[in-house]
């Protein structure tokens, strides 16, 4: 039986000590209300306060999860802009990426590729009729504050609740498409600076209704040091700013001590960007990461020594594991796991991406009761 809450567990592995055992990240939602709602219900994902509330106690009750996050697809901050502008909702709909094969995830060249979908933002023109958004006006922010406040009254002060604070990247990519969003920061920097200008307020609010709702960490990404490496990514300040905004997650862990979790979403390995993330950390002491890279336990241990005193989460393939794996195969990754990078704390164990819908529900409970079962301090290697 474990000896200590959920909270208490991650606050002492992210402090670089012992819990009573590895802390287990927060399975991802859509895949839980698959599990609860049917995959047929999918599109009122995140429209819907009392079922997704239901989905992140579900997650941490019932699945045994040590943390749960209000986390919906990449667009609900671009189509509350565009709400609050009176601007047409995006064209590029999370409908679209609903994964039959997670390895969707992991291809394609975000600077490169052709855009996708007809964006909403395509001149400077365009650029100045967005405002920022009101998160408990517009677009599906509010239901997302909502399932907050609720789960907050079933998970107490048990679980610690995420929150979604996005960076200009992300939001500009469901306003711009991709490739405009980099095109733009290399030629045409007032329009880029308008779309961050408002993006960066935007999730702020959000961030702070979200914490007010009950939310006591952010999730976030970083995809661009793992594609391209440190050196290119740190020669453009451009990309620094818009990939880690330090007036957006900076000014919210000074304010209220609200750390970010940073997903790494990356193909490659994700040592390549290990001198970007470094750099981060010199500016905020509140990040953790959770590495999506499918280089196994020893790529993760390597992480955490490079990123410490951060915390590391992952990374259990999503797909060749989680997918296509057995219960065995994924408590034997987990197990490698937990040897290999529990000792010390600062590791939670989590798989190294979102899940394709179609991942069994078994091979979920395999990794979560693996870190019960062989997760206990001191770790037996």
């Amino acid at each position: 039986m474990d000896k200590m809450t959920a909270g208490e567990r991650i606050m002492m592995a992210a402090m670089g000590q012992e819990p009573d055992r590895v802390p287990v990240f927060g399975v991802f939602n859509d895949w839980a209300w698959a599990q609860l709602y049917g995959k047929e219900s999918l599109m009122d994902y995140s429209l819907d306060a009392e079922k997704l509330a239901k989905v992140m106690v579900w997650s941490c009750k019932e699945m045994g999860c040590d943390s749960a996050v209000v986390l919906p697809d990449v667009h609900p901050m671009a189509e509350a802009i565009c709400e609050a502008s009176g601007l047409p909702v995006p064209s590029v709909r999370w409908k679209d990426f609903i994964p039959t094969d997670a390895h969707t995830l992991y291809e394609g060249d975000l600077v490169n590729d052709p855009a996708y979908g007809n964006p909403i933002i395509q001149t400077l023109k365009d650029a100045e009729k967005i405002v920022p958004a009101d998160p408990y006006k517009h677009g599906r922010l509010p239901v997302l504050i909502k399932a907050t406040e609720l789960a907050k009254k079933e998970l107490k002060d048990e679980w610690p609740i995420g929150a979604m604070v996005e960076n200009p990247i992300s939001v500009g990519g469901g306003l711009m498409g991709w490739t405009q969003v980099f095109m733009a920061m290399e030629k045409d920097m007032e329009l880029w600076k308008k779309i961050e200008e408002v993006t960066i307020e935007s999730s702020y609010r959000f961030g702070i209704a979200q914490i007010k709702a009950g939310a006591v960490f952010g999730v976030s990404h970083t995809e661009l040091p793992g594609r391209v490496g440190s050196k290119e990514f740190l020669a453009h300040p451009e990309w620094v700013q818009a990939d880690y905004p330090p007036e957006l997650y900076k000014r919210l862990w000074d304010e209220k001590q609200f750390g970010i979790s940073l997903h790494a979403c990356t193909v490659g390995p994700f040592v390549d960007g290990m001198d970007a993330w470094k750099t981060m950390l010199e500016h905020n002491p509140g990040l953790s990461f959770f590495m999506a890279e499918s280089g196994g336990a020893d790529a993760l241990a390597r992480t955490k020594e490079e990123l410490a005193p951060a915390m590391v989460m992952g990374n259990i393939h999503p797909v060749d594991i989680m997918l296509h794996g057995s219960p065995s195969d994924v408590e034997e990754a987990s197990v490698e796991l937990i040897q290999k990078c529990g000792p010390g704390g600062r590791f939670q164990l989590g798989p190294g991406c979102t899940y394709s819908l179609d991942v069994p529900y078994e091979n979920v409970k395999a990794m979560v009761d693996s870190a019960q079962k062989f997760g206990t301090y001191p770790i037996k290697i």
